[in-house]
């Protein structure tokens, strides 16, 4: 009888690749969420018109691609996810003597990682040449923060033996009443719930010489958008209006451990607050942040014990 494999126990762990699509040992470990990390190839027909001897079905194929990645989604905890956070980010600065802040800034990408897909009860499929495309960070009331990556990789090896995640020391995880206010134009807002989403524009590059990418370059601007929820505020409606912009900033925090993240000069591209019952009504804002030659638009400081801003970032 076949095994029966179930997700408990599903982990993801990542390691900073030197060169990249060169496997590296994963140093950073997570407990999934999710994950639909996988290679996907796609074969066609070739094009000859050639047939079989007595019917007309084709006879032979051929590999367009071989592509790898997909979604990773794991907790925001205030230790342990500072590999992510750079290379989604870019750039990394650590100050401080415990504890200390790690501060994530928009900048070059880093070259790839490295991921193990540990899939629960099953197997393990390591895939190299790992590039994170977009992310976003997603926490409602009730709830926990998510951090959700889109990974375009070069390959993976064949799935084998599972192996044994090793978590770092600290798992407090960000949570929904750990919230401050949200701070847009000096004024202070109580939110519902927030997204953050940053987009790195990468692409795959399909060459003659291979059916894998090459390493994804960016293919368009990098962008960044935060969606937030509140109950409704004419003040946002005014300053959509008057296209006022500045840094858009939340922190979390739990005891001496904090997360703070700043859209810097964000302006409002949307202000929606429709009045469909006799109950309280809500709005929806969309802020995108912008460079302005010094501050490319983002930043995220973790606070926490952690030397390290990538193994205990």
């Amino acid at each position: 009888m076949a095994s029966i494999y179930s997700g408990r126990g599903a982990a993801v762990g990542a390691g900073e690749e030197s060169t990249w699509g060169t496997a590296v040992a994963r140093s950073a470990w997570r407990p999934l969420i999710s994950s639909n990390l996988l290679r996907t190839i796609e074969r066609i027909p070739r094009p000859n018109l050639q047939t079989g001897a007595t019917g007309v079905m084709r006879r032979s194929h051929l590999t367009a691609s071989d592509s790898a990645g997909g979604a990773v989604s794991i907790e925001q905890t205030y230790e342990n996810t500072g590999i992510w956070l750079k290379h989604l980010m870019g750039a990394v600065t650590t100050t401080g003597s415990g504890p200390y802040t790690h501060t994530y800034t928009l900048g070059t990408l880093p070259t790839g990682l490295t991921i193990e897909n540990v899939r629960g009860t099953g197997t393990s499929e390591v895939f190299e040449g790992c590039r994170i495309a977009s992310g976003s960070f997603a926490i409602s009331s009730g709830g926990v923060m998510a951090m959700d990556f889109d990974v375009i990789a070069e390959t993976s090896a064949a799935r084998g033996a599972a192996a044994t995640p090793s978590y770092g020391a600290g798992d407090t995880v960000v949570l929904h009443s750990h919230a401050g206010q949200f701070n847009f134009d000096s004024a202070n807002y109580d939110l519902v719930s927030m997204s953050l989403t940053v987009n790195n524009a990468l692409a795959r590059r399909q060459l003659l010489g291979s059916a894998v990418t090459k390493q994804p370059l960016r293919s368009d601007f990098q962008s960044v958008e935060l969606s937030v929820e509140i109950e409704v505020e004419d003040t946002l409606y005014t300053a959509l209006l008057a296209d006022t912009s500045g840094d858009a900033t939340i922190s979390f925090s739990s005891a001496a451990l904090s997360a703070t993240f700043v859209i810097q000069n964000a302006y409002l591209t949307a202000a929606s607050d429709p009045v469909t019952s006799a109950g309280i009504i809500s709005q929806s804002l969309t802020f995108v942040g912008e460079s302005d030659g010094t501050d490319e638009g983002l930043s995220i400081a973790i606070v926490n014990a952690n030397s390290s801003a990538i193994t205990g970032g």
